[in-house]
């Protein structure tokens, strides 16, 4: 199983949403096991600019902005980038906390 970093663009709300997806390759195909969301960071309407970042750290706020994602196609477009790319290609970081300025490997 491999852990990747990804972002969600949530363009409509002003956000960007860090994803920590888990997924393993079976048969060559992308099977996602879980996603996490990890941290929002919400944006200047006008600049584009971060203003201020925040932990996701309740299962309520986590399933939410999981369902959001689902509704959005962004976990369609994380697999569908995963299985285009050469599984050797995608970082893997051992732990799976990052820091709230990290550049997620994938955006979405």
């Amino acid at each position: 199983m491999g852990t990747v970093h990804a972002a969600w663009e949530d363009e409509e709300n002003n956000r960007r949403i860090d994803l920590v997806v888990g997924y393993q390759v079976s048969t060559g195909q992308v099977e996602i096991d879980n996603v996490t969301p990890h941290r929002v960071h919400f944006a200047c309407p006008e600049s584009g600019k971060t203003l201020r970042s925040v932990g996701v750290h309740t299962e309520t706020g986590k399933q939410l902005l999981l369902e959001r994602a689902l509704a959005a196609g962004a976990i369609d477009r994380i697999r569908h980038h995963l299985s285009e790319t050469d599984v050797h290609d995608v970082p893997h970081p051992a732990d799976t906390l990052h820091e709230a300025f990290e550049t997620p490997a994938l955006t979405v």
